[in-house]
């Protein structure tokens, strides 16, 4: 990460996003009127350290119209490189916002990926609750994003013409199939969430908001997925610090 002019930081040379959740609305509804495609991605520890090696989802990170700063972490170097407007913003946060958002704005919103069912379920709790229009696109199980299959969802979406997109394949599957097949998706805002339907479904369980605020969410989905997550928090996650001590001798350097 480095700090940019006026306030604001970058990761991987790309400005990530700056303000809290009602002013991320306010930047997606001004896309829409574009009827063009645009992604949100969602960078956290794990995706910074992959986007040295990763590059395909350096792709995808630079496409990205705008860069919300899921991991507590990079906020916290964010704050360290001056950028005092960074905050943690996530897919899981923003999809029962946009929810109750697009009930007032008349946004029609698609969720796709999960496991058999998560997102018809999920749609089926945010119309209950906000009498939004939200549909589900079932996915199907592919080998690789180059999968062919993938077409009933491009063809499946273009039907629907949505105004945004709740990507929820886990990243950085969900980035860089955005990334595939974004000549063929039809115009929409596409956020890659993770395992946001599987919150609003109710087949996962997110963690309390006190941990939320104090960085320590990551322990409990640790907690609840040892095998699936060990090895990125406890093995990857520890060579972040590696990433924060240059960014923060590079702008020392700098100044």
């Amino acid at each position: 990460m480095s700090p940019g002019p006026d306030g604001s930081v970058r990761l991987a040379g790309r400005e990530l996003f700056l303000g809290g959740a009602r002013d991320l609305v306010e930047a997606i509804d001004a896309l829409l009127p574009t009827r063009e495609v645009h992604t949100i991605i969602t960078p956290n520890v794990d995706q910074t350290l992959n986007l040295r090696t990763d590059l395909a989802l350096g792709a995808a990170f630079d496409e990205a119209s705008i860069r919300i700063t899921d991991g507590f972490p990079l906020v916290v170097l964010g704050h360290r490189l001056g950028a005092r407007r960074l905050e943690r913003l996530t897919g899981a946060d923003l999809l029962p916002l946009a929810a109750q958002v697009g009930a007032e704005r008349g946004w029609r919103i698609a969720l796709t990926g999960g496991g058999p069912g998560v997102a018809g379920h999920a749609a089926a709790v945010l119309r209950d609750r906000h009498d939004v229009d939200v549909v589900a696109v079932d996915f199907p199980r592919i080998a690789s994003v180059d999968d062919p299959e993938s077409l009933s969802v491009v063809e499946a979406l273009a039907e629907l013409e949505p105004d945004l997109v709740f990507v929820c394949l886990g990243s950085p599957k969900q980035d860089v199939w955005v990334s595939r097949w974004r000549a063929k998706l039809p115009p929409a805002v596409y956020i890659g969430a993770g395992a946001a339907v599987d919150f609003v479904a109710g087949t996962k369980k997110r963690a309390p908001v006190l941990l939320q605020r104090l960085g320590l969410e990551w322990a409990f989905r640790l907690v609840q997925e040892p095998r699936r997550l060990a090895y990125r928090y406890l093995v990857r996650g520890p060579a972040f610090a590696v990433v924060a001590v240059r960014s923060l001798a590079s702008a020392r350097r700098s100044r």
